[in-house]
């Protein structure tokens, strides 16, 4: 698979986190988070609290472990002897909404959205007292947490709202930078973007490009200061198909099922973006596969049919290739290291 070194089989992987240290990796399941020690590749501890978890984080010395889940609650453990030292959960005053989160400098004190008086914002949080600081004012259904943009310093969200036109309303999106949560908090709407209705916004930081990736297999690639659209690139110009491959030579004369099939991946839907640390590639993750695409021309490297994958990364420093799933999840040697293309 992926003509990779596989290290290590996972059960069902929502997400895949290392330490910063490479020392600790840890992968969600359904009811628990389950942690393994690279060096052995042993189970260390299952942490039972909080149940559903959906993101994770060490904190940057790797003290500590933030774990959230899907309905609002915050857990915080020691790395050491994995104690659970800290809880949070929704309360009448705020909502913590499902979706990824930051760590700030502060501890104990995280940057997410939060649902107050019905309206969701972004906000800081701190989970050792329930203090938390409204830092948006924002109008839209919903706000999604991107990425720590490290180029202008910058927190990344995504606001969707209905737009009205002639009496129908459709979908759009914003992007949104928060600046300096914990001293003097500010945000803006990014201007001038030319782009709409994508799927993924993903910011590569050694080429300073923001990739976005549309329904409809194309890829948008603009500059740091998101004024010029640099490339656009057609993923099915790429050689890539809508429908699985192995299908394809089976029923390339039934037109028939080879029009049923195209239907039924008409669904494939893309869920996550990631780029290797070196910046030399690009991976996507959708409900039914995972591309590993070259950066300069976008070309498909690898690309491996895998029935609801939901994540993939390389490591830091582009050590491992991580791989989730609704069903299992994988570790990989990641054998690109270093590859000029």
């Amino acid at each position: 698979m992926f003509q990779m070194n596989l290290i290590k089989n996972l059960k069902t992987s929502y997400e895949i986190v290392l330490s910063n240290d490479k020392k600790l990796l840890c992968h969600l399941m359904g009811g628990k988070t389950v942690i393994f020690d690279t060096k052995t590749w042993e189970k260390v501890i299952e942490l039972k609290k909080p149940n559903n978890p959906s993101h994770l984080h060490f904190s940057q010395n790797d003290e500590m472990l933030y774990i959230k889940n899907t309905v609002g609650t915050f857990c915080v453990y020691n790395t050491k002897d994995f104690q659970l030292i800290k809880t949070i959960k929704s309360g009448k005053s705020f909502q913590i909404v499902e979706g990824n989160f930051a760590l700030l400098d502060n501890p104990f004190t995280i940057l997410d959205v939060l649902k107050i008086n019905d309206k969701k914002q972004v906000c800081t949080l701190n989970i050792e007292t329930g203090i938390y600081q409204v830092l948006t004012e924002l109008e839209g259904s919903h706000i999604e947490f991107n990425q720590f943009v490290p180029n202008d310093n910058s927190y990344l969200f995504t606001l969707y709202y209905l737009k009205e036109i002639n009496g129908d309303h459709y979908s759009r999106q914003k992007l949104v930078k928060v600046k300096n949560p914990l001293t003097e908090p500010s945000y803006s709407f990014v201007s001038s973007l030319e782009l709409q209705n994508w799927d993924l916004v993903y910011f590569e930081p050694v080429h300073q490009v923001y990739i976005f990736v549309h329904k409809d297999y194309e890829l948008t690639i603009m500059d740091a200061n998101l004024k010029n659209i640099l490339r656009k690139e057609h993923l099915l110009d790429k050689g890539i198909k809508k429908f699985k491959k192995k299908f394809a030579s089976e029923i390339e004369d039934d037109l028939y099922e080879l029009q049923k099939i195209l239907d039924e991946n008409e669904n494939e839907y893309f869920v996550h973006i990631a780029a290797s640390y070196d910046g030399n590639y690009i991976v996507l993750t959708s409900s039914d596969r995972v591309y590993i695409l070259g950066f300069e021309d976008l070309a498909p490297i690898h690309i491996e049919e895998l029935e609801y994958a939901c994540f993939a990364e390389f490591s830091k420093d582009d050590t491992y290739f991580l791989v989730g799933t609704w069903t299992k999840g994988f570790v990989f040697e990641n054998n690109l290291k270093g590859v000029k293309l």
